[in-house]
């Protein structure tokens, strides 16, 4: 449900954003998964789901939105673990730097991953099921939303370590978005078995 609603808000957005940003041709992927497509552009104007040709350049997008919004979410938390330390907030470093460490892991597993690109999918070599499709697609318009909130999280807790709130406030928001983060980790950790389960469509 709850993913029906974001995809929801995602068509409303689409739909009141200026005509001209979205001026360009549609991607030729199917209908169903257009939203999907469309919500990763809010982020990734050049993204365009599988289409044949752009395989490898779609998969690349993501992996490199990933580690980018992951550096960003990592530079303010990182920025807390620093002056906490120098203060010598000890609790508050400790929990930052946890927090830090888990974005690092997760830099890495995109950065080992496999990419995909021997893949008879992204040599564009075959074709899918839609519905293998729209599978892999919304997986990756969700994993974007994750790591997009992990960075909005992160602000959140600069701001709030800034502004001298308290200790557990900013602590709440380090915790969220670590949080955050092991999710987007575990989900991201998941595209190599969507990859592995692709059917190749019945001629």
């Amino acid at each position: 449900m709850n993913g029906q609603k974001s995809v929801n808000l995602v068509t409303e957005a689409i739909i009141t954003t200026s005509d001209n940003v979205y001026m360009r041709a549609m991607p030729a992927v199917p209908l169903e998964v257009l939203p999907y497509v469309r919500g990763i552009q809010l982020v990734l104007s050049s993204y365009e789901g599988y289409t044949k040709g752009k395989r490898r350049e779609a998969d690349k997008l993501i992996r490199d939105e990933i580690k980018r919004a992951g550096t960003r979410a990592r530079n303010h938390i990182s920025n807390i673990q620093d002056i906490a330390f120098k203060a010598n907030n000890m609790p508050l470093a400790q929990v930052a730097k946890q927090a830090t460490s888990e974005i690092d892991s997760m830099i890495e597993d995109v950065d080992k991953s496999a990419t995909g690109m021997n893949h008879a999918f992204f040599s564009g070599s075959r074709s899918v099921k839609v519905a293998d499709l729209k599978k892999l697609i919304k997986h990756d318009h969700d994993v974007i939303e994750m790591v997009t909130k992990a960075i909005n999280i992160s602000n959140s807790a600069e701001h709030a370590f800034s502004t001298s709130k308290p200790d557990e406030d900013v602590k709440n928001f380090i915790q969220q978005c670590q949080q955050m983060i092991t999710s987007c980790r575990g989900f991201y950790n998941s595209r190599a078995k969507i990859l592995g389960g692709l059917r190749q469509k019945t001629k």
